[in-house]
C-alpha cells in the first residue's frame, strides 16, 4: 500500500507565542503557535472545525500562571461540558484522543472518542499541552506534573 498524503497546514513553527487569558476561537492561521496558557480565571479555548484543510495543524499550550480556574479546550462546536453527536451533528464531538503522562510517579491514561480536556484548576506553571490534527481527528499529549492537572471532557 503506497502512503498517501493526507494534507498541508502552513504552520508559525512555535515562533509566535500568545497569551490567552479569555475565551478563544483558535483559526487555521493558528497553527505551530505556542499559547501561553493564564488559568487565573475560567475561560474556554475552541479548537478549529476538522477538515482536510487543516491536517497538519498542531499548537503547544504552556501553563503560564498558576491560576485556580479551569480552562477548557474544546473541540469545534461543541459547548462547554462537550456533547454527542446526535445533540450536535455538526460538530467534531468525540474528535479527541486525550493522552497524558504525569512526571509523578503516577501512572497516566489513554482516552479516545473525547470531546476535549481540561487545563485543570490544579496545573502549574510548565504543565504542557501538545495539540496535533490529521484532518479527522485531534491528537493530545499532555505532559503534566501529576494527573490532577489535567482531565478529559466528555459527555456519553
Amino acid at each position: 500500500m503506497a502512503n498517501v498524503r493526507v494534507g498541508s497546514q502552513a504552520s508559525w513553527s512555535q515562533n509566535c507565542v500568545e497569551t490567552i487569558t479569555e475565551e478563544k476561537t483558535l483559526s487555521p492561521g493558528d497553527s505551530g503557535k505556542v499559547f501561553m496558557v493564564d488559568n487565573t480565571v475560567a475561560h474556554t479555548i475552541f479548537l478549529p472545525k476538522l477538515s482536510s484543510q487543516v491536517a497538519g495543524w498542531n499548537c503547544k499550550m504552556i501553563v503560564q500562571v498558576d491560576g485556580s480556574a479551569v480552562v477548557s479546550v474544546i473541540a469545534n462546536g461543541l459547548p462547554v461540558a462537550g456533547g454527542t453527536l446526535t445533540d450536535y451533528p455538526n460538530s467534531d464531538a468525540e474528535s479527541v484522543i486525550f493522552r497524558e503522562f504525569p512526571m509523578a510517579d503516577e501512572a497516566g491514561a489513554v482516552t479516545t472518542g473525547q470531546d476535549g480536556f481540561n487545563i485543570a484548576a490544579a496545573a502549574i506553571i510548565g504543565d504542557t499541552f501538545d495539540i496535533f490534527s490529521d484532518g479527522t481527528s485531534w491528537f493530545v499529549t499532555a505532559m503534566i506534573h501529576e494527573v490532577a492537572h489535567s482531565d478529559d471532557i466528555d459527555t456519553d
